[in-house]
């Protein structure tokens, strides 16, 4: 009996186990955003880990701390192998279509040494940041050289300059940016002949007011030892479709690590929420370093202090966190580039010498999508997206933001404002409100008046028949 008894108990249990739902834990990473309030929330994960690749599996050899990565127009993922000095290309597969290890440079046989940044055109031109060679490396899709680049030249560049190019981009006018390796006055920016113009959207100087005190209080030969105020210099930069340049800065002080540099090299990013897009809100904040731009004005940077990728829209709202620190497919050991395709995300592991994809899953494809026509200024179709993603996630500020703008649209003044109370908008609360408050007058406008007329009339007639009674009382008193 007592066996009989265990074996139903031992059945049951696992029939409960089975029936209940699967917890979200079971990924590797938990997915979360932040509110208004600057709490961390808990959100559905927008992206998953799908699977991985390394040299080994290419079929290249083990990658040496692989500095970049870069997925083209078709979808073939350039793999840039910065310790043994090469170019892996892979398909939309993972089969490794060429291996770019050295070039003809006119009469010699060339190769990179220790290169840091890969960039390739719609062309299908190679841009590399050959960095200890001091030059950029111009080649053909096939891997064939066709020029060089070298260090700029001009009277405004010091005598001390060194010149070692770490990341790279190409506009669709053929300019080159390079971000230089100690170079504070911004990025070093090339015509599409090679020619030096300038440098580029430099940082603003960040000052400690407590260096800044004892600087004020010292003497000259003090003030020569302690550190010197300089721009912070810019570690990685990408280039969206309408040639806006983004960078970021891996200083974990400063509130602008991304910016959004226009023609002019002004700073234009869009921060419409109370929070920047700094990544995480903690003491030890995040430090970006590099940064993917995906269209529609969402942008990923991605966080070497714990391993993880956060989307931003155009406005700078967080949309969804993936990713973090750790020995599990879908985490990372020394993260150092991400890239974008489609409805995946790659992730190169420097370290690990390996490829992480993760794909969008449903609560991540609506989250886009909506996104997507809500930035187009289609605010009604983007509403309905909006309510599905609240039926995942009933904490998602920005889906009640999205459907109260819609409704503000369509005359319902009321329920935006619930909505956007919702999503804390106040700039949107505060419109909605005042609209309301015309409705409102304008539609109770006879009533009021109505009731005001009266209530003049009535006092009216109350003074009047006061006014008569004092008077018959002082004729009865004077007759008496």
């Amino acid at each position: 009996m007592r066996i009989k008894s265990s074996i139903l108990v031992l059945v049951s249990v696992l029939l409960l186990v089975g029936l209940c739902p699967r917890p979200a834990g079971a990924a590797p990473y938990e997915g979360y955003t932040y509110s208004y309030w600057g709490d961390a929330v808990q959100s559905p994960i927008a992206y998953l880990p799908s699977r991985a690749i390394s040299g080994l599996e290419a079929g290249t050899g083990a990658w040496n701390a692989p500095g970049d990565l870069f997925v083209s127009a078709e979808g073939l993922l350039y793999v840039l192998d910065s310790g043994n000095g090469r170019i892996v290309v892979l398909d939309k597969e993972w089969n490794t279509l060429r291996v770019i290890e050295g070039f003809r440079n006119g009469e010699k046989k060339d190769s990179f040494n220790n290169p840091e940044g890969l960039f390739v055109t719609d062309a299908g031109r190679i841009y590399v940041a050959d960095t200890e060679n001091r030059r950029l490396v111009e080649l053909d899709g096939t891997g064939t050289f066709v020029r060089e680049i070298g260090a700029p030249k001009a009277d405004v560049i010091g005598a001390g300059f060194e010149y070692f190019p770490r990341k790279v981009i190409v506009d669709k006018a053929g300019r080159i940016y390079v971000v230089g390796r100690g170079v504070y006055e911004g990025l070093i920016e090339f015509d599409s002949d090679g020619q030096f113009t300038g440098f580029m959207g430099t940082n603003k100087v960040q000052f400690d007011p407590v260096d800044l005190f004892w600087k004020s209080v010292s003497t000259k030969e003090q003030r020569e030892k302690m550190v010197q105020f300089i721009p912070l210099e810019f570690n990685n930069v990408d280039v969206d479709e309408d040639g806006f340049i983004y960078t970021t800065t891996v200083d974990k002080k400063t509130f602008s690590p991304v910016k959004r540099l226009n023609p002019s090299g002004i700073d234009v990013l869009r921060v419409s929420s109370e929070i920047p897009p700094i990544g995480d809100l903690s003491l030890d904040r995040s430090a970006f370093i590099d940064i993917d731009v995906t269209g529609n004005g969402v942008y990923r940077a991605l966080d070497t202090t714990r391993g993880r990728v956060f989307t931003y829209n155009e406005d700078g709202k967080l949309l969804y966190v993936i990713g973090q620190l750790g020995s599990q497919l879908g985490t990372f050991k020394n993260p150092a580039a991400v890239e974008s395709y489609e409805n995946a995300i790659y992730v190169l592991d420097r370290d690990l010498g390996r490829i992480t994809e993760f794909m969008v899953t449903q609560f991540g494809s609506m989250v886009n999508e909506a996104n997507t026509l809500y930035s187009s200024g289609k605010h009604d179709e983007a509403a309905k997206l909006w309510r599905e993603v609240l039926k995942l996630d009933a904490n998602y500020e920005m889906a009640y933001v999205g459907i109260g703008k819609s409704l503000l649209r369509q005359g319902e003044y009321k329920q935006a404002m619930t909505y956007l109370k919702l999503g804390n908008d106040r700039e949107y609360y505060s419109k909605a409100l005042g609209k309301y408050r015309r409705e409102y007058m304008r539609d109770h406008f006879s009533i009021y008046m109505t009731g005001m007329i009266a209530v003049l009339l009535g006092g009216y007639v109350i003074v009047r028949l006061v006014k008569r009674q004092r008077k018959g009382g002082r004729v009865q008193d004077a007759v008496s």
